[in-house]
């Protein structure tokens, strides 16, 4: 094995080894639940060494409060204010982790997508008199928060939290369990679990992002330009709109991508005046009585979000605020741009004249409406033609409670579950498969788990393809609008988010769900046998996360698995398909002469992990340069890996990478969430900066490995393993940590639970309870030792090792 991607063997290791929900409704989100700090900081700076909570004051000699939350939090901020002296500015900053609060824009913005949420981590507050001061737009993840008095005067604050966007379930309430005489294996269970709590949401959770005025239009703060979805293929078109700066300037955009892949920005800012200004606006930025033009995302750079800041162009009056202005914007047929403000030309620019990473600018795509940090505006009456022969192509006074699903601004439109809570705030297809299984061994809100497959399903196009990447408040059943801009690459996506289906199916043996969704799921599964070609057996797609997209392992191994678990799932629906065929060219074979099927493979495969070390984990590749500073440890891989490592019986290496990457997570206290990461440097810290998702459920196998090896709580092999009709209780890897007791307890579908508890005695005597619905059966190994479980409720028993 010279050059391969852990994927490509590992999920086919897998192959080769193949609380009662009744406690807790479904409908548990409380709009009225608060999340409290656990500590406040107040001093001449940040701090992160909090202590208890209790009414503050901030003055001009102690101006800073640094507030901590515990642990990845979610809502909208709210400040009760007690006294003040007179009226003054603050400023709030949000980060999930603590270094960032001292960054200027603390850990955003976040300008890739829309998500329910506010674009930007900093927002200002003028306090006029006592009482409760909110935000409008909620924080979708953060673990810290900073409130600094910017101007003088002294203020109070009685109470401080947030409205809860999420479920405030905290680990003891849920109808999963682990627990174990390792305190750091306990937390490093919680650690996936707070991630799917606050990633996972339910239906109408999250707020309208833009407020609609019958008469003034559409009212926008801190939000990047949501695109309209009646627009998506003009090009060469005349934009033209009302404007009315409330504060700041406004935003919007033209030529935008409506998949990923960003457009044209455009920003006016008014004339700033004194008195109505922040006093920490930057004027660097915004400029006064400018329009900025950019190309990307944003005006600024975000680590993986590029954008470009092509030009700033003054205008030639000064802009006043509440003051209406007709705005148009033209897109040339022969590559111009200009902008008019009430007939007067601002600026005329040839696009072609700009660069923008190498690539030419395209005068195609949708167009939207935003507002940059801490600016408020209004928009209305919205007219777009065709510039070369004026017929109007649209036209949207923005006054009435529709444009929220057209611009897909409004609530959340089902429970879905999220890449991450601060960011990217989308649906990712393949991103699914670890909280799927982290959802079985932890909340069991199996609702978000058919919610999201849903949702998925909904945006499926004529070719049996899911769009990999839904957004929150758009419906995506106009799926065919997506394809054209960037929501259906990633082929390998189409399998993991198989996958996802076929562990949630395994898990509850929900026969019902799978019936009815199977036409969908049998569609994409023929697009994937499409892409086997008849030559050579192997997969190939045009693009894929896991590399190697043309014929790679990885994606044909992946391809593998997909067809046997859908062989699986045909079989306990009473289905046929093709798969059950297919997969024996697909992947069999290959996976074969890639070494992987025998046991001898299996370790081998293994041991050659070492060439893969990096830090306390494995990098993907063994292409990675080991020199490369900025190379990071994939917890979503390495998560993939596990059960790869633990097919091959290698307790100490699974136990290593567990301690490593996923303890990795909480060596810092600055920096640790209690939730699981996006990406971990060899070093321990956010793989991707402040920019790092610190509560991303792809990052949180472990919780899920804990129940079904270290505890030892899992499903049978196969169909008759669907539902837990038939578990294993296996501790070997709990046992070969040296652990004194653990238990688990799993919940069941539609209610009912599954549960282990085993400790030792002097001696090395194994005492063992296991519980579980009288009609299942079970099987109890350890080394040589096996019992069968069968016709009980409750099963007691003691067995003597060699510990």
């Amino acid at each position: 094995m010279s050059t391969f991607r852990i994927l490509a063997w590992l999920l086919s290791l897998t192959l080769a080894s193949a609380a009662a929900l009744d406690e807790r409704s479904h409908d548990i989100y409380d709009a009225e639940a608060v999340f409290h700090p656990v500590g406040i900081a107040v001093g001449t700076g940040y701090s992160s060494q909090t202590s208890g909570v209790k009414p503050f004051k901030l003055t001009s000699a102690s101006s800073f409060a640094t507030i901590d939350y515990g642990t990845e939090r979610a809502g909208w901020p709210f400040f009760d204010v007690v006294k003040v002296d007179r009226p003054l500015q603050i400023e709030v900053k949000y980060s999930e982790a603590f270094p960032d609060l001292q960054v200027s824009g603390s850990d955003g913005p976040f300008v890739f997508n829309v998500g329910q949420a506010n674009t930007f981590r900093v927002e200002t507050f003028n306090i006029t008199k006592p009482g409760r001061y909110s935000s409008f737009l909620l924080q979708g993840g953060q673990r810290w928060q900073s409130i600094q008095l910017l101007t003088a005067g002294t203020i109070t604050f009685s109470k401080v939290g947030l409205d809860a966007s999420i479920d405030t379930a905290e680990s003891d309430d849920l109808p999963g369990k682990f627990s174990s005489s390792d305190g750091v294996l306990n937390e490093i269970w919680n650690l996936g679990t707070r991630a799917t709590i606050a990633s996972c949401l339910d239906k109408g959770s999250q707020r309208a992002i833009w407020e609609v005025d019958s008469k003034k239009g559409v009212r926008i703060t801190n939000q990047r330009p949501a695109q309209t979805t009646k627009a998506i293929g003009f090009t060469s078109y005349t934009l033209e709109f009302d404007a009315f700066i409330e504060r700041g300037g406004l935003w919007w955009s033209v030529a935008h991508s409506f998949g990923i892949l960003g457009g044209l920005h455009l920003q006016l800012v008014g004339e700033l005046p004194r008195d109505k200004t922040f006093v920490n606006t930057n004027k660097t930025l915004t400029p006064a009585n400018t329009i900025s033009l950019a190309k990307g995302y944003a005006f600024v750079n975000q680590t993986t979000v590029t954008s470009y800041l092509m030009d700033t162009f003054k205008v030639p009056f000064s802009v006043k605020e509440n003051t209406w202005y007709r705005i148009k914007t033209v897109l040339d047929p022969d590559g111009l741009l200009s902008v008019s403000i009430n007939k007067k030309l601002v600026f005329k620019a040839t696009l072609a004249d700009y660069y923008v990473g190498g690539g030419s600018i395209t005068q195609t795509g949708s167009f939207g409406f935003g507002a940059w940090q801490d600016h408020v505006a209004y928009f209305r009456n919205v007219v777009v033609t065709d510039t070369a022969n004026g017929s109007t192509l649209y036209t949207n006074s923005l006054k009435h409670q529709d444009v929220l699903a057209e611009y897909g601004t409004g609530p959340n439109l089902a429970s879905v579950c999220l890449d991450g809570p601060k960011r990217d705030r989308l649906v990712w297809l393949g991103d699914f498969y670890h909280t799927a299984r982290i959802i079985g061994a932890s909340t069991g809100r199996f609702d978000h788990s058919t919610g999201t497959l849903d949702f998925l399903l909904k945006s499926q196009i004529e070719n049996g393809q899911l769009s990999i990447n839904p957004a929150l408040g758009y419906d995506p059943s106009i799926a065919s609008a997506f394809a054209p801009t960037g929501s259906y690459f990633l082929e390998d996506y189409q399998a993991l988010g198989f996958l996802s289906f076929y562990h949630y199916i395994r898990h509850t043996n929900d026969v019902d769900y799978a019936q009815k969704t199977w036409a969908q799921w049998q569609k994409q599964l023929d697009w994937l046998l499409g892409k086997i070609s008849s030559t050579d057996g192997l997969v190939h797609f045009g693009s894929a996360f896991l590399g190697g997209a043309d014929g790679g392992s990885a994606v044909s191994c992946l391809s593998a698995e997909t067809l046997y678990t859908a062989s699986d799932v045909a079989t306990a629906i009473g289905k046929k398909t093709a798969a059950a065929n297919a997969f024996t060219v697909a992947g069999t074979a290959f996976c074969v002469t890639a070494g992987i099927a025998s046991n001898k493979q299996v370790s081998s495969a293994v041991s050659a992990l070492d060439d893969l070390q990096l830090g306390f984990g494995y990098k993907d590749s063994s292409n990675d340069d080991p020199e490369t500073t900025d190379l990071n440890i994939s917890p979503n891989t390495n998560g993939f890996l596990l059960p790869a490592i633990l097919a091959a019986k290698d307790w100490k290496r699974a136990s290593e990478l567990i301690y490593g990457v996923w303890g990795g997570m909480m060596e810092n206290p600055e920096t640790n969430t209690g939730a699981s990461w996006e990406y971990i440097t060899p070093q321990g810290k956010p793989g991707l900066g402040a920019y790092t998702s610190l509560g991303h459920p792809w990052g949180g196998a472990a919780t899920y490995i804990l129940t079904e090896w270290v505890a030892g709580l899992r499903t049978a092999n196969g169909i008759d393993g669907f539902g837990y009709k038939n578990w294993i209780v296996g501790p070997d890897l709990g046992v070969y940590m040296g652990l004194e007791h653990a238990s688990a307890t799993v919940p069941l579908f539609p209610s009912g639970r599954i549960s282990v508890n085993w400790k030792f005695s002097k001696g090395g005597r194994m005492s063992v309870e296991v519980r579980a619905p009288k009609n299942t059966k079970g099987v109890f190994k350890l080394g040589n030792t096996k019992k069968v479980l069968e016709g009980k409720s409750k099963y007691s028993f003691t067995i003597q090792t060699h510990r």
